[in-house]
């Protein structure tokens, strides 16, 4: 999975970006075949967003979390995205077995 970063009103930093790979690689489990993830970080004063859109399959996924704290953001919105994965994995594997 190829994970893109924007970062508005922010300092794009190496421990951010980590920490992210690490949730989103939970995400993968349940995408096959190619994907792409578009991650946008966005601090406006004391609020943290984190959005995030996924595109596999001809599916595309988006989710957004906001927070006080940068890193619970990310957290929201990675297991935003793997809810949304699995369900969408699911629900092909469902229509195989038919």
């Amino acid at each position: 999975m190829e994970l893109e970063f924007t970062f508005r009103n922010v300092e794009s930093t190496e421990a951010i970006k980590g920490w992210a790979v690490k949730r989103f690689s939970k995400v993968a489990k349940h995408v096959r075949g190619p994907s792409f993830a578009h991650l946008t970080i966005i601090v406006d004063k004391h609020r943290h967003r984190a959005e995030c859109s996924l595109r596999t399959g001809g599916e595309l996924l988006h989710a957004s979390s906001e927070t006080a704290d940068m890193y619970s953001s990310i957290d929201g919105v990675a297991s935003t995205i793997e809810h949304s994965a699995r369900r969408l994995h699911e629900r092909r594997t469902s229509n195989r077995e038919l």
